[in-house]
């Protein structure tokens, strides 16, 4: 195949190759009781078992649930608990990861989750490129 049929075949579009991922933006910290991170969370859990290949990238006051001990706490009423969902997430294949910048700079005391990878800004992008993302 040429390298024009290439650029031009709809298999091989950047929208066709990363149609299957999908990413959820949590921004938001405890200032709802966790209500929007609960949210983001069962968004994930269902992208997963929709087999979309998902992430979850915790940036500004999103940072604050990468930490040991804060999702523990939450548990919306009509959702399992938010540390359920980050488990559920995880263990069905999902990624949780937090910006570097922000591990830096709105990092909270304790340590941090074993299950979240430190990933810069490009991560989230790469992955958002022609799949979809969704902001909580």
């Amino acid at each position: 195949m040429q390298l024009a049929e290439l650029q031009s075949s709809p298999s091989t579009s950047p929208a066709r190759r990363f149609r299957n991922q999908y990413a959820v933006i949590l921004a938001s910290g405890a200032e709802d009781g966790g209500m929007r991170a609960t949210l983001a969370l069962a968004a994930a859990c269902a992208a997963q078992a929709m087999d979309l290949d998902t992430i979850v990238f915790l940036l500004g006051d999103g940072a604050f649930w990468a930490y040991d001990g804060h999702a523990e706490r939450v548990h919306a009423p009509g959702f399992p608990a938010l540390a359920d969902l980050i488990d559920s997430f995880v263990e069905a294949g999902g990624e949780l990861q937090l910006c570097s910048a922000c591990d830096a700079t709105c990092s909270q005391p304790g340590r941090r989750r074993r299950e979240v990878h430190v990933r810069g800004l490009a991560s989230l992008l790469s992955h958002a490129v022609g799949g979809s993302a969704v902001t909580f």
